[in-house]
């Protein structure tokens, strides 16, 4: 496969007939792509596939995304079921057919956090070996994402040692020049006047 799209595709097609003899068929109009879900994308806790239904859609159809942090073609097979599963029982969420689909399809835990088990190894490995390498590498999203630092500024009592945090704003004034001067609140304990630490 060329893509991580032509894979997913080949990989719906092959289900096809799974999801019929299960007794839960897949509508014909879906759409697979590799991209980050709209929820949680970036938490530790983060969503690893997606499922909009075809009344979302502007022309029908159903769309599903496998997250990019994800490589393993195992793991994305097994998220690629589970958002099937929410195309072929569309409006069910988690409930209803829902739970009853991703069972018939070895899916194992909850219904709306499924995993691949030993049974699902068995069922579909052979399938997933012929699609061949995904072609991904995991994405880790973590990675450029920068911790924005307080923008409070620390100011400690000289004498008694109280401290407190405050915004440049209430810590400095402008001059008559135009200049920043310090403005420091007074201390409540003991009247003196705070100094930036």
């Amino acid at each position: 496969m060329s893509t991580r799209e032509d894979w997913l595709n080949q990989a719906v097609d092959e289900l096809r007939p799974v999801f019929d003899a299960s007794g839960y068929p897949l509508p014909d109009n879906i759409r697979v792509s590799c991209g980050n879900p709209s929820r949680n994308a970036r938490s530790a806790n983060r969503a690893v596939g997606e499922w909009h239904s075809a009344k979302s859609s502007s022309d029908n159809t159903h769309e599903i995304f496998v997250s990019p942090v994800i490589a393993d073609p195992h793991e994305v097979f097994g998220v690629l079921v589970h958002e099937l599963a929410h195309s072929a029982t569309d409006g069910d969420g988690h409930r209803g057919r829902f739970p009853k689909c991703v069972r018939k399809l070895h899916l194992e835990g909850k219904p709306t956090h499924t995993k691949v088990g030993v049974r699902f190894q068995q069922e579909f490995s052979a399938l997933i070996e012929s699609l061949g390498d995904y072609p991904h590498a995991p994405l880790n999203l973590g990675i450029d994402r920068k911790v924005q630092g307080t923008r409070n500024l620390r100011a400690t009592c000289p004498s008694c040692g109280f401290l407190i945090h405050l915004t440049r704003k209430w810590a400095y004034t402008t001059d008559a020049n135009g200049n920043e001067v310090p403005n420091l609140p007074i201390c409540p304990n003991d009247n003196s006047s705070f100094i930036l630490s």
